[in-house]
């Protein structure tokens, strides 16, 4: 493919030849193979000039085509030598992607230029799914979060604080988690980890078919809160946003204070290892954290 290339170009054995530094016969012996091989000619030799048949051009700019595919393959595989270099799939979950990407994606990309993101938003049960249909690499989701051939990366730890409608604040201003109204605790529907993470933290029971589990997302949670339909609670990411509405109250809860674990989860020998190693170390740094221990979770 390198020679008929050369030869469309250079319209001369000679000059193609040296251009893919090799001998002319060397040259000519492989675009006679390949005529044998398509059982077509591809050039007109001429005395003074070279010319393509029809087939020849169509072979010479699909050899182009191939050549540069396989150049451009070849310097991915050389730049994934180097760490967090080409394609990573991140997957992470709702209640903590439009909260920590604004500050994690910046520093990323000014520390790996060359890291193409794909960005995979969902639950934790369908990421994880997903990680392991091989569809994701790696995701950032909350813990305690029990997956079967896994391993997990603790980034850090968050509290979460009581957010309540102004006006309606309890007493005192610190609150225990274990003295919450049940019936004013809104919550996220189903699929939410948070849902799960938030009950556990209050010792609160799970009820079927309550009013609170209509919120499809924190945005519309922090509105309902707002619009004074009851409380709920809020991890510290969210609080740090400094987008919360003017009539809500954020308090803090007694110690110990209720809270979720976020860090990386990925599947057990992935072949991207080295890479996901790479950006937990990376959002280690980013957080001031460093948890030398991986907890694998085996069948």
């Amino acid at each position: 493919m390198e020679y008929i290339v050369a030869l469309n170009e250079k319209r001369s054995f000679i000059e193609a030849a040296d251009h893919c530094n090799v001998t002319q016969s060397t040259l000519s012996a492989g675009i006679k193979e390949l005529e044998n091989i398509m059982e077509q000619p591809l050039f007109i030799r001429g005395r003074k000039n070279i010319t393509l048949t029809a087939l020849g051009e169509h072979t010479a700019e699909s050899a182009r085509t191939i050549l540069s595919a396989t150049d451009s393959m070849m310097a991915r595989a050389q730049d994934n030598k180097s760490p967090l270099c080409g394609t990573l799939r991140l997957g992470i979950i709702p209640t903590i992607a439009p909260y920590y990407l604004p500050k994690t994606l910046p520093y990323l990309q000014e520390k790996y230029p060359k890291l193409e993101l794909e960005l995979y938003e969902d639950f934790s049960e369908r990421l994880v799914e997903k990680l392991r249909q091989g569809l994701i690499d790696v995701a950032i989701i909350a813990f305690p979060y029990d997956a079967e051939d896994t391993e997990t990366i603790h980034l850090f730890e968050e509290p979460f604080f009581l957010a309540c409608p102004k006006g309606k604040d309890p007493e005192p201003d610190v609150v225990n988690p274990l003295g919450l109204d049940e019936g004013e605790l809104l919550l996220l529907e189903d699929g939410h980890c948070l849902t799960d993470h938030a009950l556990a933290a209050c010792k609160l029971q799970k009820r079927s078919g309550r009013k609170a589990y209509s919120a499809s997302s924190l945005a519309t949670l922090i509105q309902m809160v707002s619009s004074g339909l009851g409380m709920t609670l809020l991890p510290e990411m969210v609080i740090q946003s400094g987008n919360l509405p003017d009539n809500i109250s954020i308090l803090p809860f007694t110690d110990p204070s209720p809270g979720r674990k976020i860090g990386l989860i990925r599947k057990l020998n992935t072949p991207k290892y080295q890479d996901t190693e790479e950006l937990y170390k990376c959002l280690s740094s980013l957080e001031g954290t460093l948890d030398t221990t991986h907890q694998q979770h085996a069948k």
